[in-house]
């Protein structure tokens, strides 16, 4: 009888559903024609978290500051290229100031700490966020007079525009619809695409998408004052 009920105890057990970690909600920071910081409000609760994605060129200084209704609420700073976070606010607190290395969407990812995520507690916060400060050309592993380094892989000549539309959909946060692109053309020994985004009420951002000396993805750049 003992070896029935383990065996029908464990048969059960394989059989409930895993309690799965709900997924990281994104949201883009949008900085107002000409200023260089801007105030984003917003809540979590229980396990929830929020992605706030900034993007930055290597070179330029970002600050971020928290203010929260839940003393368990914290926020991290995970940089373009892996999840390994370059700042955690439950050990550092709640401010950052920081120059940045690399090219690319720096996230600032807002959560609640296990105890009170297992509570089901509600935290509404406030983040600063300012990124000030001329780029820098390149970035790590480059030279002066060097060209910046993309990441992941070539990307097929027939293919970078569509690509270029995606990555500038994600960065002005819109849907690829509203977002118009060029032809890949030489530049640097790599190539560029130029093109604009359509963003309603806040106007039409001109932009370059580049890509390095081996077809990889480098950026999504401003090519004027109103494309950031």
């Amino acid at each position: 009888m003992w070896k029935i009920f383990t065996l029908s105890f464990t048969a059960a057990a394989l059989a409930a559903p895993a309690m799965a970690q709900p997924p990281v909600r994104s949201e883009r920071v949008q900085f107002s024609h000409g200023a260089s910081s801007t105030t984003v409000r917003g809540t979590i609760r229980g396990y929830d978290s929020v992605d706030y994605a900034v993007g930055t060129r290597s070179g330029q200084t970002m600050t971020v500051s928290l203010r929260t209704t839940s003393r368990s609420a914290y926020f991290n700073i995970v940089p373009p290229r892996g999840e390994e976070a370059i700042f955690n606010g439950s050990i550092k607190g709640s401010r950052f100031e920081g120059r940045l290395r690399d090219n690319g969407d720096y996230r600032i990812r807002v959560y609640l700490m296990r105890n009170a995520a297992r509570r089901g507690e509600t935290a509404s916060f406030t983040l600063n966020v300012g990124v000030s400060g001329r780029p820098e050309f390149g970035g790590p592993g480059s030279s002066p007079g060097s060209s910046p380094i993309g990441s992941g892989v070539p990307i097929l000549v027939d293919n970078r525009a569509a690509f270029c539309r995606g990555e500038a959909s994600a960065h002005y946060g819109v849907r690829p619809a509203y977002i118009t692109v060029g032809r890949a053309v030489p530049d640097r020994g790599g190539s560029v695409i130029d093109g604009s985004a359509d963003q309603g009420n806040k106007g039409t951002k001109r932009f370059r998408c580049r890509f390095d000396t081996r077809n990889r993805f480098i950026d999504v750049i401003a090519i004027s004052r109103d494309g950031l």
